[in-house]
């Protein structure tokens, strides 16, 4: 009887996520999405939004590695103040971390005037598209990367320490290739959820269009139908997108296993 109701509940769940996929595919115009998949407009987008999720997890694999680190391996005042931090974009609305982004990084503030000084601007530029991006996602990575490091049992790099090795030399050649999985996953997971990015996007650089914001530009000023045949482009690309990471996934527990 559980067995069933287990079943039961599980197929619920499975349609109410496939209604609105199949809602989508069954009420496109194929021919404008065909129209619109070979458009500049949208190749552009496509770049962009790629691009710049991409160029956000490699700033975010190069600074949250060692902050994971650091977070998994010394206690210190205050720390679980700062793991809540790194949370927060998590939990607040995107519209308002957009805001947030957009007085931190403008032209008028302190960032802003710095990093226009070697010609850097984050509003309305794809460098503000990689800056929402990244900071909507970070801890994402951050939180996948800090857990392998915590189940790394501590006695390996005290070994490895013990034979000589420098903290870095440990850090590099032990603790790391131990946690690859989680890196790789994390990473893919970080890019994932940057193309999907739209409320801090729209705010800080609505220009260059993310995939997001030109599906958004084209339901307000085209209507459903043009949105309608962008929504069911970026449905057929996610699917191929978190097919391909599972099929990374679970090539890579196979090879673990064997």
């Amino acid at each position: 009887m559980f067995r069933n109701i287990i079943i039961i509940i599980s197929f619920l769940f499975i349609i109410a996520i496939i209604l609105p996929f199949l809602t989508v595919f069954l009420n496109v115009d194929y021919n404008l999405l065909f129209e619109i998949s070979k458009s500049p407009e949208f190749l552009d987008a496509v770049r962009t939004t790629f691009l710049a999720a991409l160029l956000a997890t490699i700033i975010a694999i190069i600074f949250g590695i060692p902050f994971a680190y650091g977070i998994a391996r010394y206690d210190f005042p205050f720390k679980s103040i700062l793991e809540a931090i790194v949370d927060i974009p998590q939990t607040i609305p995107h519209t308002a971390a957009g805001i947030a982004l957009l007085m931190t990084l403008g032209r008028s503030s302190a960032i802003g005037k710095t990093a226009g000084i070697i010609g850097i601007s984050f509003v309305h530029t794809f460098w503000g598209v990689v800056a929402a991006m990244g900071f909507l996602s970070f801890s994402i990575f951050v939180n996948s990367v800090k857990e392998g490091f915590k189940k790394i049992d501590v006695r390996y790099e005290k070994v490895a320490r013990s034979l000589g090795a420098t903290p870095f030399k440990t850090f590099i050649f032990i603790s790391l290739p131990m946690i690859k999985h989680e890196i790789i996953t994390g990473s893919l997971l970080m890019w994932a959820r940057g193309i999907s990015e739209f409320g801090a996007v729209a705010i800080l650089a609505y220009y260059p269009m993310t995939l997001s914001i030109l599906t958004y530009d084209k339901f307000q000023g085209y209507g459903l139908k043009q949105a309608l045949a962008l929504t069911a482009l970026i449905f057929i690309m996610s699917m191929i997108i978190f097919v391909i990471i599972r099929i990374i996934q679970n090539l890579w527990k196979y090879t673990e296993s064997r």
